[in-house]
């Protein structure tokens, strides 16, 4: 029973790392694409709101998502 608990402990800790490191991922992806359309926004004089730049965001996620092509090397 004790070998079934460590077991449980370690998967448990490596998914709580895996969680953690994907949401990072993600935390920097939506950094660099707000970044990217505050720049763009201000090239054109445009107003740039954090809502419209977290939507767009995650358009891009879900299309990213669908979408999903990998291509091969031959």
């Amino acid at each position: 029973m004790s070998s079934l608990k460590s077991k449980i402990a370690t998967g448990g800790a490596t998914a709580l790392v895996v969680i953690l490191i994907i949401a990072a991922l993600y935390g920097v992806s939506w950094i660099v694409t707000c970044g990217i359309i505050k720049l763009i926004t201000m090239c054109f004089g445009w107003t740039f709101k954090w809502s419209i730049a977290t939507g767009v965001w995650l358009i891009i996620c879900i299309l990213r998502s669908i979408f999903n092509v990998t291509v091969k090397n031959k």
